[in-house]
C-alpha cells in the first residue's frame, strides 16, 4: 500500500474550529499519540467497516496553543463489505413497522411482500427486539406507571398546544387504575359545545384494560375527541363519576370559561346511568343504534313474525317524536296498543322497562341539533384499531407510545377540520330546496313557533290547520291515530 500523502487544511487558535471541521466531515477518533511538542489525534471515516475502499483520514496536531489540522485522501464509499446483517434499507423499513406497532409475524409478512428473496426471520427479529429497546419506556410494574403519569401532569404552557398531558391519574393496582390523556387543543374544543359522548373499547392492551374514549359532536354532527382514558373497569360507576369530575375541574382551566355538561350520549352501560349524579343537569341520552338493536336481540319474545315487524315499525316511528311532551304520550299510546295483545306481553314489559322507564331518551327530540346516535365514536374507536393499534393487543409501555402519537395527530388534525359553530348547507342542498319551494302551496305552511314551520307531507291525511289544533290538544285516541298525524306534516 502507497505510503500516505497529508495536505494540510486548516489552522487555528481554537479548538473549537477544529472540531466543528471534523463533525462536518464523519469521522471518528482512530489514534492518539502524545509527543513532546504536542498531541497528535488521527480520524478516520465512521463507515470504514462498511466501506473498505475509504481511506480517508484526518490528523489534527496540538503544539503551542495552536491547531493544525491535516487531511489524506477522500471518502469513498462506491464498494460496500458484504455482511450478514440486514441491509440498512430493510433495517429502516423494519424499524418503521416496529414504530406504528406492527408484530414480528406482520412485519415477516410485509418484508416478505417487499424483498421476496429474503429469509431472514432472526434477524427481522433481532432489529425489531433493538428498536423496541431503543424506542418505548420499560414499564412493568405499578411504581413504572406512576412515573409515566408524573411525568405528564403538568398542564403545557398556552403555546404548546398539542402536547398530551395526563391531568388526573389513579394507578394502585390493575385492578384500580385511571388515566386520563388529553391536549390542550383538544380539550379547547369544549367552548363550543356541552355535549359529551362516551364510549369504550376494548383488545387494546395485554392487560385487558378498557379503553374510554370521550369527545364532543359540532352544529354538522360531526365527531371531535377530547381526549381518552386507561381504566381497570366500564362497569363501576366510578369510572365515569371521575371522568366527569375531571372534566369539570380541568376545562375550565384550559378555556377560561364555566363548562356545563348539558347532555351525556353513550349506550346502556348501567355505570354511566349511575354516574349522572355528578351531573344532575345533564340528560342521559342513549343511543337510538344500540336501542333498535336491543330490541331486535329480543325479537324471539315476539312468536310471530308478522306482528314483530308491526312491533318494529312503532319504534321506528316513536324515534321521530320531536318533543318530549309528544314522546310521553305517544309511548303511552303505543303501551295501550301492545296490551291488547296478550301475545306481545312479555316484549311489552321488557321494552317499557328497558326503553321508558330506565334509558327514555332515545327519540329525535330528547336533543335538538345532537347526533340520536353513538355511531360516530364507535366508527373512531374502530380507526384506533385500524391506523394505530393494527388490531393488536399492545403491551402497557407501547400503548402508551401509541397513545402519546394518536393524541398528538388527532389535536393537529382538529386545526384543519374545525369545529362546525353553526349548521352548514352546500350549494345543492339550497338549490334543491329553491326548487322545492316553488311546488309547494305555500298557504298550507304555518307557523308552530318562534322558530317552527309545520309543512304538509306528501302523503298527508289532514291539512296543516287540523295538524296543528291536535298538536296542542294532544287529543289522539290511539296510537295507529297518532301515527297518521305524524306523517302527515314535518
Amino acid at each position: 500500500m502507497s505510503r500516505r500523502t497529508w495536505h494540510e487544511c486548516l489552522s487555528s487558535t481554537s479548538e473549537n474550529d477544529i472540531v466543528s471541521f471534523i463533525k462536518e466531515n464523519n469521522v471518528s477518533t482512530y489514534r492518539t499519540e502524545h509527543f513532546q511538542v504536542g498531541k497528535t489525534i488521527t480520524y478516520r471515516c465512521t463507515e470504514y467497516r462498511k466501506y473498505p475502499l475509504c481511506r480517508f483520514q484526518l490528523k489534527s496536531r496540538e503544539s503551542n496553543n495552536k491547531f493544525t489540522l491535516f487531511k489524506s485522501e477522500s471518502h469513498d464509499h462506491s464498494q460496500r463489505n458484504d455482511t450478514t446483517r440486514l441491509k440498512s434499507p430493510v433495517r429502516d423499513i423494519v424499524r418503521q413497522m416496529s414504530d406504528k406497532g406492527m408484530t414480528q409475524t406482520q412485519i415477516r409478512k410485509a418484508v416478505s411482500v417487499i424483498h421476496p428473496s429474503l429469509t431472514v426471520d432472526t434477524k427481522i427479529k433481532n432489529v425489531v427486539q433493538y428498536s423496541r429497546l431503543k424506542t418505548r419506556k420499560n414499564i412493568i410494574s405499578i411504581d413504572d406507571l406512576q412515573k409515566w403519569c408524573n411525568q405528564y401532569l403538568n398542564c403545557p404552557s398556552s403555546d404548546k398546544l398539542h402536547d398530551i398531558f395526563v391531568p388526573y391519574y389513579e394507578a394502585i393496582d390493575v385492578d384500580h387504575i385511571f388515566i386520563c390523556i388529553t391536549a390542550r387543543q383538544l380539550l379547547s374544543m369544549c367552548k363550543y359545545s356541552s355535549i359529551l359522548a362516551i364510549d369504550c373499547t376494548y383488545k387494546i392492551t395485554w392487560n385487558e384494560l378498557p379503553l374510554l374514549v370521550f369527545g364532543t359532536s359540532d352544529f354538522n354532527r360531526h365527531f371531535h375527541p377530547l381526549g381518552l382514558c386507561l381504566i381497570s373497569t366500564d362497569e363501576a360507576a366510578d369510572t365515569f363519576k371521575t371522568l366527569f369530575r375531571v372534566l369539570k375541574s380541568c376545562v375550565p382551566l384550559i378555556i377560561q370559561q364555566p363548562y356545563d355538561i348539558t347532555h351525556v350520549m353513550a349506550d346502556g352501560a348501567p355505570g354511566i346511568t349511575s354516574a349522572m349524579c355528578e351531573l344532575p343537569n345533564a340528560r342521559r341520552l342513549m343511543c337510538w343504534a344500540h336501542v333498535i338493536r336491543k330490541c331486535r336481540e329480543h325479537r324471539k319474545l315476539v312468536l310471530h313474525k308478522e306482528k314483530w315487524l308491526a312491533i318494529e315499525k312503532d319504534i321506528y316511528n316513536l324515534q321521530l317524536v320531536f318533543n318530549d311532551h309528544l314522546f310521553d304520550k305517544a309511548a303511552r299510546l303505543m303501551i295501550m296498543k301492545w296490551t291488547a295483545d296478550k301475545d306481545l306481553d312479555t316484549f311489552r314489559k321488557y321494552f317499557e322497562d328497558q326503553w321508558l322507564l330506565s334509558l327514555p331518551f332515545w327519540y329525535e327530540g330528547s336533543a335538538n341539533l345532537i347526533p340520536s346516535t353513538n355511531n360516530g365514536i364507535e366508527s373512531f374507536n374502530g380507526k384506533i384499531k385500524q391506523m394505530y393499534t393494527l388490531r393488536n393487543k399492545l403491551s402497557l409501555s407501547l400503548f402508551l407510545q401509541t397513545a402519546e402519537r394518536m393524541l398528538y395527530d388527532w389535536s393537529l388534525a382538529s386545526i384543519g377540520t374545525p369545529f362546525a359553530i353553526q349548521i352548514e348547507f352546500n350549494d345543492d342542498l339550497a338549490a334543491r330546496a329553491y326548487k322545492w319551494l316553488q311546488k309547494l302551496d305555500r298557504t298550507k305552511v304555518l307557523h308552530l313557533g318562534a322558530t317552527s314551520y309545520v309543512v304538509p307531507s306528501s302523503e298527508p291525511k289532514m291539512d296543516t290547520l287540523l295538524w296543528v289544533q291536535h298538536y296542542h290538544s294532544i287529543s289522539w285516541n290511539s296510537y295507529d291515530e297518532f301515527i297518521d298525524w305524524s306523517n302527515s306534516a314535518r
